[in-house]
């Protein structure tokens, strides 16, 4: 053979190979003859337009995890990555059941061969990097993750813990976005078994579309009702697959071999592949640009870029935008590490986070990109391409699993803190208790639905207080339960009923997660409108919903009116706020009125500055001599004007609804602050605060004294 074409056919079986992000199955080499290789229809040939498709996918994700606040809808490259995916899949595997060669042993072989190495490294990379600068709870929480990520059910793990793609402290997770790995991996194990089966009983078409129709209906329910677990779930993200495994089922494509093309004088496909290429692009254009996960359903945005990806594909190779754009060779180049870039730059601009204690500026963030680009080229050219071009598949097969394996334990290990840190000892458990002060036992019993928390303290008293709201109250709890059980004998009784995620606000619900809020508060009504009830406290982390959290960007969890179907956010001088607002006045003057007291408890000061990860010095986390102490020297304290200052609109409201209605509105910073001076640290230098808003539970107990007068006061005349 001649040297050129060798290089050839060696090009095309690497280019072959990169078939999507998460890669499908590696199409065998063309037979090494001196023909030249050519594309048939009939063949799952490589596409240069695929890879430069790839290539605009994962740009829109690293854009996004860079910089969402310039492309807010980014994420949508997923969705595409998706489509291209079951598209090169499903015609690799019916091309083989045509020809008779397709083995799911081997298909299986080479999957490992081809998604493993990478993902290896980035997994042992970050095990490292964890080990070294992470303190406990922080390296022990990515120990489950690795775990996860190395059994491929890292999207499972995501949904179940709850840790939201979109929430502001997703960038302190650096394998959230392995969750797309997860989904794809349980795609390869099931697809080839489906699309066997249904080959068989030639229904390729039907199935198909019956997969199509039940996932994406498992999408649209999970969209409206548990949107942060159904994100995750492969059941809501088959259809995106299936859309590009029912173009190639069809192959409609407008595929010619180059040098042949008729566009000088073009027919009416080549008019519907002009033409489907322009709209696709204003699809993903759109979605990209306008669909806000923060405004927009990620349901509604997938739907947009995966009809884009599907008319790109369908298109075919010689279509202008494919042709010109698509299969230039920068576009190619990226395609062809699309894979490696993905899973390496989330966990660099993660970990500058961590290591900052904050959201990184642009140029680190930036820095971030150039080197995962970097690290992507060399995993691609020294770990993937020589692995799976280079050595047998007996001896790697066996090899890759067992590294698989390796991980999954010791990322179990670390977990269960068998294998410490670098940065362990007395100082940092120290730290990460008052950190983590949260979760208490304290002698209260849960009753009421499971859906939302209720909890009760049991006093002499006949008479009780019913403690209402999110997270915000749920912190004052251990002020309580010290009134209750102090002044057994004179406390009422208390019970807490608490929804998180949801302020104690009628007619409402949540915007981005499946949250009954109009619901929670209907029941919390029931508990104070009982007999023995003459105490009845309102309280939330409020501006959170409306405006945001004060000074952090993109914080706000928006929720909308009920009966608004287009899920309008809230805006607080917007006319649906006024009359959520209306109905929460109406709501406390039908308890004033029956006699109980009422409070509103208004938001305590919040501040990046109270957060413990912005305490730490900037040194800790590089210095390779292990610290006696982190407590902090000089008591921090943070002005709490500014926040005044940014809650004041919505604080005031709260303030005329008590006014008007014969209630009392309590401040915290009363007893929490000195004046508008609050203390960020206690005298034992550690952090009083969980976050930049929560309170620890002992810094609570000790000085949330305005709760005394609720459980003690004489009852109303």
């Amino acid at each position: 053979m001649h040297p050129n074409t060798r290089r050839t056919v060696a090009a095309l079986q690497r280019d072959q190979g990169a078939e999507a992000l998460f890669p499908t199955l590696g199409v065998e080499a063309a037979p090494a003859t001196c023909k030249p290789v050519r594309a048939r229809e009939d063949s799952p040939a490589y596409r240069p337009d695929i890879d430069g498709l790839r290539a605009l996918a994962v740009g829109l994700v690293v854009a996004y995890h860079a910089f969402p606040k310039f492309l807010g809808g980014g994420f949508i490259g997923v969705d595409v990555f998706f489509v291209i995916s079951g598209y090169l899949i499903t015609r690799i595997i019916l091309a083989g059941l045509q020809s008779g060669t397709f083995s799911l042993g081997a298909f299986y072989q080479r999957r490992v061969r081809r998604i493993v190495p990478a993902l290896l490294v980035i997994l042992a990379t970050c095990g490292l990097f964890g080990w070294f600068t992470l303190l406990p709870g922080e390296l022990q929480a990515l120990g489950k993750s690795i775990a996860w990520c190395a059994s491929f059910l890292a999207n499972m793990f995501f949904a179940r813990t709850g840790s939201a793609y979109f929430d502001q402290n997703a960038g302190s997770v650096p394998l959230l976005h392995l969750w797309s790995l997860g989904v794809e991996e349980q795609f390869y194990f099931c697809w080839p078994v489906l699309l066997l089966v249904a080959a068989r009983y030639r229904q390729t078409m039907r199935v198909l579309l019956v997969v199509i129709a039940m996932s994406l209906a498992t999408s649209i329910w999970g969209m409206w009702h548990e949107p942060v677990q159904y994100f995750y779930l492969p059941a809501s993200r088959a259809w995106e697959l299936a859309v590009g495994g029912l173009l190639a089922a069809w192959r409609p494509a407008i595929e010619r071999t180059p040098g042949k093309s008729r566009w000088s004088n073009p027919g009416w496909q080549d008019y519907a592949a002009q033409a489907a290429c322009l709209a696709a692009m204003a699809l993903i254009a759109a979605a990209a640009v306008f669909c806000d996960a923060y405004r927009i359903p990620a349901a509604i945005s997938a739907a947009l870029s995966t009809a884009g990806a599907a008319l790109l594909i369908w298109a075919g190779p010689l279509a202008p935008v494919n042709r010109q754009l698509l299969s230039a060779r920068p576009m190619r180049f990226v395609g062809q590490i699309s894979y490696p870039l993905y899973l390496w730059h989330w966990p660099l601009i993660s970990f500058a986070q961590v290591m900052l204690g904050h959201t990184p500026p642009p140029a680190v963030t930036a820095a971030a990109i150039v080197v995962a680009v970097a690290a992507a080229y060399g995993t691609n050219r020294w770990v993937e391409n020589p692995i799976r071009y280079g050595a047998p598949l007996r001896k790697t097969y066996p090899g890759l699993l067992a590294g698989l394996a390796i991980l999954a334990v010791a990322g179990a290990a670390v977990a269960a803190l068998w294998i410490p840190g670098r940065l362990s000892g007395p100082a940092f458990t120290a730290w990460e208790q008052a950190a983590d002060d949260w979760h208490y036992s304290n002698g209260s019993t849960s009753v009421g639905p499971r859906e939302f928390l209720t909890q009760e303290v049991q006093g002499v008293a006949a008479r009780k207080a019913v403690f209402i709201g999110d997270s915000h109250m749920h912190q004052y709890w251990p002020r309580v339960t010290r009134v209750v059980e102090t002044h057994s004998a004179t406390a009422r009784s208390a019970v807490l009923a608490i929804y998180y995620g949801c302020p104690p606000l009628p007619g409402i619900n949540r915007v981005r997660r499946g949250r009954n809020c109009s619901g929670f508060f209907d029941y919390a009504m029931q508990l104070a409108l009982q007999p023995e009830v003459d105490t009845v406290v309102f309280g939330a982390f409020w501006e959170k919903y409306l405006p945001g959290e004060y000074a952090v960007d993109d914080s706000a969890e928006s929720v909308y009116r009920v009966g608004d179907r287009t899920r309008t956010p809230l805006q607080l001088d917007s006319p649906a706020a006024q009359i959520v607002f209306e109905q929460f006045r109406t709501a406390v003057a039908r308890l004033t009125g029956s006699g109980r007291r009422v409070y509103i408890v208004l938001s305590n000061p919040t501040s990046p500055l109270f957060d413990p990860a912005s305490m730490l010095p900037s040194n800790l986390r590089w210095s390779l001599h292990a610290t006696e102490s982190l407590a902090l020297a000089d008591a921090r304290r943070i002005d709490a004007r500014p926040f005044e200052a940014y809650a004041e609109p919505l604080m005031s409201r709260l303030r005329s609804i008590a006014a008007q209605t014969g209630a009392t509105s309590v401040d915290p910073r009363a007893t929490l602050c000195d004046g508008v001076i609050c203390p960020a640290t206690g005298t034992d230098g550690l952090p009083l605060y969980l976050d930049s808003n929560h309170l620890r539970a002992r810094f609570a107990r000790e000085q949330a004294l305005f709760v005394d007068e609720m459980l003690l006061a004489p009852a109303a005349p």
